[in-house]
């Protein structure tokens, strides 16, 4: 990745890099304070287009630490500043907090005022005996001084109701490296800074369903036992082939694999893979979102963008082309729409396209972008606002940030407390 997507780190404290950026906890410093309809006692804080709500006691100028929503808190984080809800967790078992058991980060609106992150004092990190006057603004972070901190919530799933369960095996025929992960797309509010003023920007719509990646890759191929014998006779043989295969965020399905044993309730995934088989040429993988349902049931409910029942869609945002040694390159977006445009497929709306100084982020929060936008893909009634968008500034691999709606994010956390399944998640 080029320098523009190098995060800074404040090497001094021997932070490691998070396993999860968007997730981690980051060190920040109060802007400003804005008063809350009917909160006296409590005044709204600003960070990254999340607001935490806070004491009045926060003044203009506070350094502190701030989890995002759907952040979960470390055990030792939570019951060391005794904010479970339940105060025989905590060290101090006289004080009652507001965090459930699960130590959810959760987006909520107190009296009409939205809260969607938890802004905490330094003080709060001391139990971890790290120098924490050390620590500089920007710090990102999900250990310190070896204490976990704080990971990126995920929902127990039942395993009953998994949507795919692979019987592992000896035999790999797809080595991952033919087949990489979509790249995680940073926190736009957050890392912003990392794209340069006169840099072009592409902006486009977030939808909200389930990421699949499907590929003409090269494969392992199984030699039979004829060809086995002929190889310890001296023969060359053929080891590798490129076949068509298709996979979710994190799992390879490889169902044209016959000695991998499959257990899918439904596989939205392959379904929509084999629909394009012979479109894409060898060496390239295709990543994009599928939207509607599977089967009868929504791939994301209150998110089904006027699909029919018991149809999907897809929308490509990325193409890529992967080499014999496994080194990828992206094709850029204006690449990516010709090639969509070739081959009859859709790509994800685009919004914007310009200098990212000209970009007004703010435009595209909380809102419906269809009709504004005629290229959008309009929401279906039940939704509450576009999920977000996605900024793209070219190169290699090109750096993808992510701008979330917070209207989206209680809808999110909505969700999660109903446990309403999701697909995307139980993908792991």
């Amino acid at each position: 990745m080029t320098s523009i997507g190098i995060i800074p780190y404040n090497y001094n404290m021997k932070l490691d890099k998070p396993q999860n950026e968007n997730y981690a906890a980051v060190i920040v410093k109060v802007k400003s304070l804005t008063p809350l309809e009917g909160l006296d006692n409590l005044v709204g804080a600003h960070f990254f287009g999340y607001q935490a709500i806070v004491s009045k006691d926060v003044k203009v100028g506070d350094v502190g630490v701030l989890f995002t929503a759907e952040t979960q808190l470390s055990k030792d984080f939570t019951k060391q500043n005794s904010l479970y809800r339940h105060a025989e967790l905590n060290k101090n078992t006289d004080k009652t907090g507001f965090i459930e058991d699960n130590r959810r980060v959760r987006a909520i609106k107190l009296r009409g005022n939205v809260s969607n992150a938890l802004f905490m004092s330094l003080d709060s990190l001391s139990w971890t005996k790290a120098n924490v006057d050390k620590l500089e603004e920007g710090d990102t972070f999900d250990t310190l001084n070896g204490k976990e901190i704080c990971n990126k919530f995920v929902r127990k799933t039942k395993g009953s109701n998994r949507a795919a369960q692979i019987v592992e095996e000896k035999y790999v025929r797809v080595d991952k490296k033919f087949m990489p992960e979509h790249i995680d797309s940073m926190h736009y509010g957050r890392n912003k800074h990392l794209i340069k003023g006169d840099t072009q920007v592409v902006v486009t719509q977030k939808l909200h369903g389930t990421s699949v990646r499907i590929a003409n890759t090269l494969v392992n191929r199984k030699p039979t036992i004829l060809e086995r014998i002929a190889e310890k006779l001296g023969a060359k043989i053929q080891k590798n082939e490129f076949d068509n295969v298709y996979g979710s965020r994190k799992v390879i399905k490889d169902v044209n694999n016959p000695n991998q044993n499959h257990f899918y309730d439904s596989d939205i995934w392959t379904d929509t893979g084999k629909k394009i088989d012979g479109v894409l040429p060898e060496g390239y993988i295709l990543y994009g979102e599928v939207i509607g349902y599977v089967s009868e049931s929504p791939v994301q409910k209150n998110y089904t963008y006027n699909v029919p029942v018991g149809n999907s869609e897809l929308y490509v945002y990325r193409i890529a082309f992967v080499n014999t040694q496994g080194i990828q390159n992206d094709l850029s977006w204006a690449q990516v729409k010709e090639f969509c445009r070739n081959t009859g497929l859709k790509h994800v709306p685009e919004l914007y396209a310009g200098q990212h100084k000209n970009l007004k982020i703010d435009k595209f929060i909380d809102v419906a972008y269809y009709p504004t936008y005629k290229n959008a893909v309009p929401l279906s009634p039940d939704s509450p606002v576009d999920e977000g968008v996605c900024v793209r500034a070219e190169g290699i691999t090109p750096v993808i940030l992510k701008a979330k709606s917070p209207i989206f994010l209680e809808h999110e956390t909505k969700m999660l407390d109903q446990e309403v399944d999701d697909i995307e998640e139980e993908q792991k």
